[in-house]
């Protein structure tokens, strides 16, 4: 049975992921990982083919995910500005993508997560710089990652599958859920993530349970009455 790994991470390369699976005893290859990176880096160039020069805010693995799919990135005359999770933040680098932004670059963001948890506590996500440039350059940017449907996009590609017999499994109801929802595939919400508050406005998942072995995947892929314990 085919699957893949989405994540709205994109400081890891699928690499980076496999290698931190297989210490979970989880083995997979690169080609199952889709980040927010590659899906990032995959919709400019099948979305915008005729733009080359990219401006990353990000980690190495954002700009290697540009470069990969044969894009330029630089900070002259940028036609994308696509912004992802930089602990290295400066102001000339924001500096930078409100100019380009202003100046009629596509902006592009990875995810629209505002906070990560530490061991200590949070941080900013990339969600907040992104808002920042945002807000200083009222544009709003096409998110990537989930809840968005790019990335499942990219996943359903990576797998040969179609909507119907696809089914999105995460542990969080505002990304994961959501992001299957809307790509019309049929949900599982996991009960093992970091608890949220419920919001009403939220689609509902189609099957909920506490553990990946309670998944019987026939059921799922039917799709029956939402929040049917599996």
């Amino acid at each position: 049975m085919p699957f893949c790994f989405a994540t709205n991470n994109s400081t890891h390369t699928p690499e980076d992921v496999v290698g931190r699976l297989r210490g979970s005893g989880l083995s997979i290859a690169p080609s199952q990982v889709v980040t927010s990176a590659i899906t990032a880096a995959e919709l400019v160039r099948t979305n915008y083919p005729h733009l080359t020069r990219i401006y990353v805010i990000g980690a190495s693995s954002l700009v290697t995910a540009m470069r990969d799919v044969g894009l330029e990135v630089t900070n002259r005359a940028p036609e994308a500005v696509v912004m992802g999770l930089d602990r290295d933040i400066t102001h000339e680098k924001l500096r930078i993508a409100v100019e380009s932004i202003l100046n009629g670059a596509v902006f592009i963001g990875t995810n629209p997560d505002l906070l990560l948890p530490t061991a200590s506590g949070f941080e900013p996500g990339a969600g907040a710089t992104i808002a920042a440039v945002a807000a200083a350059t009222q544009v709003q940017p096409s998110i990537v990652g989930k809840p968005q449907v790019p990335m499942i996009e990219t996943a359903l590609s990576r797998l040969g599958t179609k909507r119907g017999s696809t089914i999105m499994i995460g542990d969080q109801v505002p990304t994961d859920i959501q992001a299957g929802k809307r790509a019309g595939l049929a949900t599982v919400l996991v009960t093992t993530g970091v608890p949220t508050r419920q919001d009403p406005s939220l689609m509902a998942p189609d099957f909920i349970v506490s553990s990946l072995r309670e998944i019987e995947v026939s059921a799922a892929r039917a799709a029956q009455p939402r929040q049917r314990r599996a």
